[in-house]
């Protein structure tokens, strides 16, 4: 190398090295004239793979609010335990509650029983309780969820908060109706005519070219597709932890029947019995208990009968129960879908103990720095909650942490602690407790953590927990309870 062109760039880079000496060691002065601030060129380039501190509003910490579930707690605490079980929290002497039951509303990180199992589990070990609760008639994730076997037909409409230009139906408890079709909806492949594939005269009849007929679009298009079969749901007894090994407390929850509408119902592998439905909009239950502990139990309906069918509880007259109603993309808002007298009719036949509303990253947005609306929103819906289940303690779990990508880096997204302080608020507002989740499990950045353990407890969507991460949160959950957290 030229050594008249290597010089000068010596002299550059010692430079460049000095001045970056200086404006390291270099005192911060502040004056009306100027200001000298400290730049810390070398440090920051040592720690550029680094993860850098959270800013200051990750750093808030957002407390518990544990003394609205006094209610439920001092219910649990008033539960036998079973033989040679310690109970879970120890409450004061008076009426012991035979049965205690908690509805477990959330997105799709409950999805195929996540959180709700091994709490149902838990409870279960020690109070006793043989049932997974609420089920609704078909479900998307039926072959992901464990504690139960779920079939049923195609030919159902489903209706839930996520269908639009029906909310003059009523959902259900469960999030959801479901009406018998002599119909299922599918995919259809089209051919559509369009005028950019025409081709002219001179084209087809090209001396070196063959005739041919102009290849027409294809598109997709959500068809009917006619079936003979009668819709038709079967749940099968998992002997599982947070399942049931067996069937007894049966119950049919629907509405819209007419003096003409039946069920058929099928127990184990012995014919199908008949029974007749009440006919009447409001809610009715048909209790269709077996006389004897089974393993299935299938039902078949007419398809040319739509009746609104809202679900299937599978239960005991003691024990607690936890009902998972999850529903996918949903966001907590606007229960003004389930009527509030469908809701309350529901309420006096489950006699719930507690209500949970976990929601928050199906709103979650990494530009938003304000959740106003949201908040307005949710407080009119808890308070519809409340209105229609009056005295039931509501317990709001905040948002978790969820990551996102950063450059080469995932990191909190920026507005999750926005929105856990915003639950924070609507909760305090609305008189419901409140259980800091985001905190619980490590707050800023945790969900990295969950990734990269072995196992993993979260998924590479740094966002949906993993079968054990669902249990780590069920675990976290019944520490706040025994007030732990």
């Amino acid at each position: 190398m030229n050594k008249d062109f290597l010089k000068p760039i010596l002299i550059i880079a010692v430079a460049a090295i000095l001045t970056g000496v200086v404006a390291w060691v270099m005192p911060v002065w502040n004056n009306d004239v100027f200001t000298i601030r400290k730049m810390p060129w070398f440090s920051a380039l040592l720690n550029s793979d680094k993860d850098t501190d959270p800013p200051a509003a990750q750093q808030k910490k957002i407390a518990d609010t544990p003394s609205p579930l006094r209610p439920f707690l001092n219910k649990l605490g008033a539960m036998k335990p079973r033989t040679g079980k310690e109970p879970l929290i120890v409450g004061t002497n008076g009426y012991t509650p035979k049965k205690l039951r908690i509805a477990y509303f959330s997105d799709s990180i409950i999805e195929g029983d996540l959180i709700t199992a091994p709490l149902r589990s838990a409870l279960q070990d020690i109070y006793g309780g043989a049932g997974v609760g609420m089920m609704p008639i078909t479900s998307i994730v039926a072959g992901f969820r464990q504690t139960i076997r779920h079939e049923f037909s195609r030919n159902w409409e489903t209706i839930s908060f996520m269908t639009t230009g029906k909310s003059d139906i009523s959902l259900g408890i469960t999030g959801y109706t479901f009406i018998p079709r002599p119909y299922y909806l599918d995919q259809k492949k089209i051919e559509t005519d369009s005028s950019d594939n025409i081709e002219s005269p001179d084209s087809l009849f090209a001396a070196d070219s063959l005739a041919t007929a102009p290849v027409k679009p294809i598109e997709t298009k959500i068809a009917r597709f006619y079936v003979q079969e009668n819709p038709w749901v079967e749940y099968r007894a998992v002997d599982i932890a947070g399942g049931a090994a067996y069937f007894e407390g049966i119950k049919l929850y629907y509405s819209h029947a007419t003096d003409s509408s039946i069920v058929q119902i099928s127990y184990d592998s012995a014919p199908a019995v008949t029974r007749q439905l009440r006919a009447g909009k409001s809610l009715q239950v048909l209790d269709i208990s077996p006389s004897a502990s089974i393993k299935r139990i299938r039902l078949t309906f007419s398809n040319k009968d739509p009746l609104h069918l809202y679900g299937l509880s599978f239960d005991e007259d003691r024990g607690i129960y936890v009902d998972n109603f999850p529903i996918r993309g949903y966001s907590g808002m606007y229960f003004q879908r389930i009527h509030a007298g469908i809701l309350k009719a529901f309420h006096q036949h489950l006699d719930y103990d507690l209500v949970v509303l976990q929601y928050g990253e199906n709103v979650s947005n990494p530009k938003n720095t304000n959740y106003e609306n949201y908040k307005r929103v949710m407080i009119r819906t808890i308070q519809y909650i409340q209105t229609a289940m009056p005295k039931v303690p509501i317990l709001i779990v905040s948002a978790h942490d969820r990551s996102i990508k950063d450059g080469t880096q995932y990191k909190t997204s920026p507005d999750i602690p926005i929105l856990v302080e915003t639950q924070s608020e609507f909760a305090r507002e609305t008189g419901c407790a409140f259980w800091n989740l985001y905190e619980a499990m490590g707050g800023y950045n945790s969900m990295l953590g969950l990734v990269n353990q072995n196992p993993p407890l979260a998924g590479k969507d740094y966002t949906h927990f993993t079968r054990r991460g669902a249990d780590y949160v069920a675990e976290l959950l019944l520490k706040f309870f025994k007030g732990e957290s």
